[in-house]
């Protein structure tokens, strides 16, 4: 303070001598104190004071610089642009800008040196950070994810084993997992990132003495720095498209995942800024697409597994966030959090009947079945929901759905009547779920039809022309995604057709009966002969 205040009286001073004129003017020099008088003291300047003071100057300039190469670079859409008016913001430091670029050109230098599909998938990368930058959205908040990502991109076509479609990545201790999407090169995949820890941490909460807290710690910490600002939340984010999704995009089982894992590193590790990290993420449950994830929904609020598809319901998606966010409510002590479970819980059990189609479980509403692995995860997270609210929605659920993987398919053939041979018939054929079908007719001869086929449930129609009279047996084998095998069959009888009636010859006509004429007159001679048989009249 005594610093403080000597600077500002030597600064004071500085600009009376000024407005005094000191030095010459027109204006009279003040009178001088009479003797006796007392004399304001002014704090006299020590050496740290002018160091201060110089610092202040510098930083004015330097505020000054920033603000004039700010106004440069308005208008500009480059990567490059885009981290100098990080730093210049004072958002990353000048080490962290240098690092980010290094990267960017690194990739830049591999595309001219790669050749087929691995350029391709350098070149997809390396378009989302130029998109990104383009669109104004490559802020300082999302540049450790996506520098990240393009990193570990130039690292793999360049030196790595060309992936599978799906096969999903790690890179040393990083617990950051990528997935290769063909097309869109590797990417950072946000749910089965946070998966892998939520389910360690899931382990720690059962059996605390067996628990690897500094490793796991680690791993938060890399994670969270991977947040990144979207409105007035921090998200998890997508950085390649997907469906009709234009990057970022954020998805609700995600976050949903994150908020867990941190909630239960709050309680395993015992360290209350992760449950700030859930607070400012819970943003997502509170705000609507495309930005959020909530949507209002018959009783409270569904939160949906695409940012980018408000009207998409996928069920294990939705499940796991009203599971996530009752940790967050729990482990997290979050007021706002419980609030969010009870809206979530309300419109999920208000669901549930729409997606069991009385065999198997529906991904999504009205859309197609589940796979085994997610009917089987849907079926785990209805299993967590009824042991932790003891609703009679999911526990009833739950138990449906787990007898379902001991149900093998329900297979009905209809009957199938007058079949004639060498003439086309209809066969029809219903499944209670999808399954690998075989179909097989038998006749007198063998095998007569064969189809080896993947059909879903429901209602299915073949032609079969049989090739003659006899019995023959129809079969349909049916294999359910659960392995579970289910056959049926049903025997018919072909008769020959009957013949076609004989065309009747038609009678030959009848010969029309004369009629008599009457006689005609004999035709005048040209010429008559008289009795001395001179001929007379007529022509000569």
């Amino acid at each position: 303070m005594g610093g403080a205040r000597r600077i500002a009286a030597a600064l004071a001073t500085a600009a009376a001598l000024l407005a005094a004129g000191c030095g010459g003017g027109d204006d009279p020099a003040p009178p001088l104190p009479r003797a006796g008088a007392p004399v304001e003291s002014v704090p006299a300047l020590r050496p740290l004071d002018y160091d201060r003071i110089d610092r202040a100057r510098r930083d004015a300039q330097e505020a000054a610089w920033r603000r004039d190469q700010l106004r440069r670079l308005e208008g500009h859409t480059s990567v490059q642009a885009a981290l100098r008016r990080a730093v210049l913001r004072g958002r990353i430091g000048w080490s962290r800008h240098d690092g980010y670029l290094a990267a960017y050109r690194g990739a830049r230098r591999a595309l001219r040196v790669l050749q087929g599909a691995r350029r391709a998938e350098q070149a997809a990368v390396v378009a989302s950070v130029d998109t990104l930058a383009a669109t104004g959205q490559l802020v300082a908040g999302r540049m450790p994810a996506v520098f990240e990502n393009l990193r570990r991109n130039t690292r793999t076509w360049t030196t790595a084993p060309f992936p599978r479609a799906g096969e999903r990545r790690t890179f040393g201790d990083s617990p950051a997992v990528f997935q290769y999407v063909p097309g869109r090169g590797l990417q950072l995949h946000q749910l089965a990132t946070w998966g892998v820890v939520n389910a360690r941490l899931r382990t720690c909460l059962r059996a605390p003495r067996h628990c690897p807290r500094r490793k796991l710690a680690r791993r938060l910490d890399a994670l969270v720095a991977l947040a990144a600002p979207r409105g007035d939340f921090l998200a998890w984010e997508y950085y390649y498209p997907f469906a009709q999704g234009a990057p970022p995009w954020i998805s609700g089982m995600a976050q949903a995942t994150a908020v867990q894992a941190l909630s239960r590193g709050a309680r395993v590790l015992d360290r209350e800024r992760y449950r700030r990290v859930v607070r400012h993420a819970l943003g997502a449950f509170t705000t609507p697409p495309p930005a959020g994830v909530a949507v209002p929904a018959s009783g409270g609020s569904r939160y949906v597994m695409y940012s980018f598809a408000p009207s998409l319901q996928i069920l294990n998606g939705e499940l796991q966030a009203v599971n996530g966010l009752r940790d967050a409510a729990v482990y997290g002590r979050s007021p706002l959090a419980a609030r969010l479970v009870a809206a979530g819980d309300r419109a999920a059990r208000g669901t549930l009947g729409g997606f069991d189609t009385g065999a198997w479980s529906l991904y999504s509403a009205a859309g197609a079945e589940s796979t085994l692995s997610y009917h089987q995860l849907t079926t785990r997270f209805l299993v967590d929901l009824c042991r932790r609210t003891e609703r009679p929605e999911y526990c009833d659920a739950a138990q449906r759905f787990a007898r379902y993987e001991r149900e093998p398919p329900r297979i009905g053939i209809a009957p199938v009547r007058g079949l004639w041979a060498r003439r086309a018939a209809p066969l029809r054929f219903s499944l209670s779920k999808g399954s690998a079908v075989q179909l097989r007719v038998y006749g007198p001869r063998g095998v007569v039809m064969s189809r080896d086929l993947h059909l879903g449930r429901g209602e299915h129609d073949f032609t079969w022309t049989p090739p003659s009279r006899g019995r023959f047996d129809l079969r349909v084998r049916a294999r359910g995604p659960e392995g579970r095998l289910g056959v049926s069959h049903r025997t018919v009888r072909v008769v020959l057709p009957k013949p076609k009636p004989k065309k009747k010859p038609k009678p030959a006509p009848r010969a029309k009966a004369r009629q008599p004429t009457e006689p005609q007159p004999a035709p005048e001679p040209r010429g008559t002969v008289d009795q001395d048989g001179e001929r007379s009249g007529g022509l000569p």
